[in-house]
């Protein structure tokens, strides 16, 4: 299955720091991209970090390891600025100071924390320096002045805190700050390989169900040996792609309601609610929980014969299209959007975004493609790539990319049969230790879970990467030289995921 991969760890010893220096730069100048950067702690005091990269061919993935000192390590941002988040994660989590990095602020923990306390750190480990707080960036001038937003908002999005700095009604920098939301979910995933681990993963971000499910069950199935069959997969990818129509509607609604396009609010805002219908049909479930099992799908999948799936399929493409269509050729829209936060196909490709961001800013990466499941082999979804990198160019994505599911789905959904097929009891084969890799393609882009399992079959350590996590530095970027009052309209046109970022 080209879309999972597993490394033997029991045979490879770790690299010495320039080698490694070396992988993470050709991620970011080569062919690979980087996919995740994240520590473990094989035994109390030993720390190793890992490199998992990728897809400059189907189905291609590279591992890299380095050993490192119990309290700090050099920064590889200078040479792969896509690490900069990951290394202060792997700071919060484990203590380990990535020295040199040029914004080394805690990622997720905030001041009521306990200054020594590493949630992933064993406590037979060498103490770490006590936890840094946390210091906004001083941007100094003549007329610059501060705006402070969150990180409780009106309505009911989750928490995040906004920092602005202008001159004027012009943003010169905006700074994020994060994990409010951090729940400790990696925390609570080694162990057994069981069917917990599904439910845990239909929690990390409630929009993608489906998108953290799957890629967690073929995860799963690599390290217990139970692969699903092909019809089940059929209906992995189904869902997935109707988890996007969804989300994409339900996008197009929130950038109409900010810029007061009602037409567009009231029309997708309904269609979001008929493709998470067709997810009730299929799960059981309108955010699609419920889908996946070891080994296959859940005993109630699916609830709708593939045959009456495409029919309706075929309805709502129709009013997806219509609506689609009107919104982006209004002139209002056109004049609001167009223009309206770039973020620049250099700055995409150099910081390793992904996703309709990516795609938006010119940046060729889909994990359908570069990292097919079984039903993408032979014939994945058609390419979708624009390279304005504004607000409107996040827009036409969606839109075009609703059109590529669309047309995609009846030809995947032929294949499937009306049942699908379940598990049986899960086993866990002994092996070495190894690093169990699987990427899946959610709506809102590319979404990795790794697994470092022992000889037992039995899950040290586990690493997801949503796609937000890899995103939100983005926003930064895009709302620079706008006028604060297009703040809500770029943030809506990335959505991003508070949940999946903080973990």
């Amino acid at each position: 299955m080209l879309c999972v991969h597993t490394f033997d760890l029991g045979n490879s010893a770790p690299l010495p720091e320039d080698p490694f220096r070396a992988f993470l730069r050709e991620t970011s100048t080569g062919g690979d991209r980087l996919l995740a950067l994240f520590a473990e702690e094989p035994s109390p005091g030993r720390f190793l970090l890992h490199a998992v990269a990728g897809g400059s061919a189907p189905g291609r993935f590279v591992h890299a390891c380095m050993e490192v000192s119990p309290r700090s390590f050099r920064t590889f941002t200078d040479v792969c600025p896509g690490a900069h988040w990951f290394e202060r994660e792997i700071y919060d989590l484990f203590g380990l100071a990535p020295e040199g990095h040029p914004e080394f602020n805690p990622l997720r923990f905030h001041e009521g924390w306990p200054k020594k306390f590493f949630p992933l750190r064993s406590a037979d480990a060498p103490a770490p320096d006590p936890r840094r707080g946390y210091r906004f960036l001083l941007v100094r001038g003549e007329g610059i002045h501060e705006v402070a937003v969150g990180p409780v908002h009106a309505g009911i999005i989750e928490p995040g805190h906004f920092r602005f700095s202008c001159a004027g009604e012009t943003i010169q920098n905006l700074e994020i700050r994060l994990g409010y939301q951090h729940k400790g979910i990696e925390s609570l995933f080694p162990g057994d390989p069981g069917m917990g681990k599904i439910l845990l993963s239909e929690s990390i971000s409630g929009d993608t169900a489906v998108g953290h499910s799957t890629a967690c069950a073929r995860l799963l199935e690599a390290v217990t040996g139970k692969p699903a069959d092909p019809s089940a997969e059929r209906w992995r990818a189904a869902a997935l792609e109707i988890e996007r129509i969804s989300n994409h509607c339900g996008d197009l609604g929130g950038l109409s309601t900010d810029i007061g396009y009602l037409f567009g609010a009231a029309h997708f805002g309904r269609l979001r609610g008929a493709a998470l219908n067709l997810l009730l049909k299929i799960t059981g479930n309108r955010f699609g929980r419920g889908l996946n099992r070891i080994g296959g799908i859940g005993p109630r999948v699916p609830g709708i014969a593939p045959e009456d799936l495409t029919a309706e399929l075929g309805l709502l493409r129709a009013e997806v299209e219509n609506a689609g269509t009107t919104l982006l050729d209004a002139p209002s829209v056109v004049a609001r959007m167009q223009g309206t936060g770039r973020l620049l196909p250099h700055t995409a490709k150099t910081l390793q975004f992904v996703g309709m961001v990516a795609r938006a800013s010119g940046r060729d990466v889909d994990a359908r493609r570069d990292f097919p499941s079984p039903a993408c082999v032979e014939s994945p979804p058609a390419k979708v790539l624009l390279d304005t990198g504004d607000v409107m160019a996040r827009a036409r994505v969606r839109v075009m990319e609703m059109r590529a599911s669309f047309d995609w789905l009846p030809g995947v959904l032929a294949g499937a049969t009306p049942s699908g097929a379940t598990a049986s009891e899960v086993v866990f084969p002994a092996a070495g230790r190894r690093l169990v890799v699987s990427v899946e393609e959610g709506w809102r882009g590319e979404i990795v879970h790794a697994a470092v399992v022992d000889g037992e079959g039995r899950i040290t350590r586990y690493k997801v990467v949503d796609p937000s996590f890899r995103n939100w530095p983005g926003l930064s970027f895009a709302v620079r030289k706008n006028v604060i009052s297009d703040f809500p309209v770029c943030n809506k046109s990335f959505n991003l995921s508070y949940s999946g970022s903080d973990l």
